[in-house]
């Protein structure tokens, strides 16, 4: 039985009955018992303003002990509190790196360089020749501010630190907030981010 629910903005993915995550469509929000879950993905691009008129639905499941990942810019808050989108201006991989900050499971043992750059180019890359051939921005290229009370911020960008990650209690459960593309796409093989996914999930279900 699914004790995750990722809510995503196309065609869900057929159920699979031996998965441990469910998909659904996020505008079928109203007709689901978020109870039924431990934890929700929230995938870039979700539509914000419809999940402000459901603002009570999922805030209400998160303050009896529900675990969200929100993926993506929080340009309008649909949670009480939640953090805010700035957007970052760069120039060059100093003004994106990131920095891990504050300890969290998902991050454990994760050297951020590794969720840097991305290539296009086949094959296994040290970061050296990544520097030289790889793009960076893919993970963040933007920060969050209005951290709320009890937040910590887990990941850092750019020589300022500024937030990406942040974690924050709300009631008996947890926010987490990643300003940046879906986080369960950084599981990259040989390299500390491998097994980022499954870590995501045993933390979403620990609820």
């Amino acid at each position: 039985m699914a004790t995750i629910l990722r809510l995503v903005m196309r065609t869900p993915a057929p159920r699979d009955p031996e998965s441990r995550v469910d998909e659904a469509d996020l505008y079928d929000l109203p007709q689901i018992n978020l109870s039924s879950y431990r934890g929700v993905i929230l995938a870039l691009g979700s539509d914000q303003r419809f999940l402000k008129t459901h603002q009570n639905q999922v805030e209400g499941w998160i303050r009896a002990g529900g675990r969200l990942l929100v993926n993506g810019h929080p340009v309008l808050p649909f949670l009480d509190p939640m953090p805010r989108w700035r957007k970052l201006h760069f120039h060059g991989v100093d003004d994106i790196w990131l920095s891990a900050l504050d300890d969290h499971p998902i991050w454990a043992g994760v050297e951020r360089r590794d969720l840097l750059l991305r290539t296009g180019v086949p094959g296994q890359h040290s970061f050296e020749d990544l520097l030289r051939i790889g793009v960076g921005g893919f993970y963040a290229r933007n920060y969050l501010v209005g951290i709320p009370e009890g937040g910590t911020v887990v990941t850092g960008i750019g020589p300022g630190k500024l937030a990406v990650d942040v974690s924050y209690p709300l009631g008996a459960g947890e926010v987490i907030v990643h300003a940046g593309n879906d986080l369960e796409s950084f599981d990259y093989a040989d390299t500390s981010a491998a097994g980022m996914r499954e870590r995501i999930y045993k933390h979403l279900e620990q609820s």
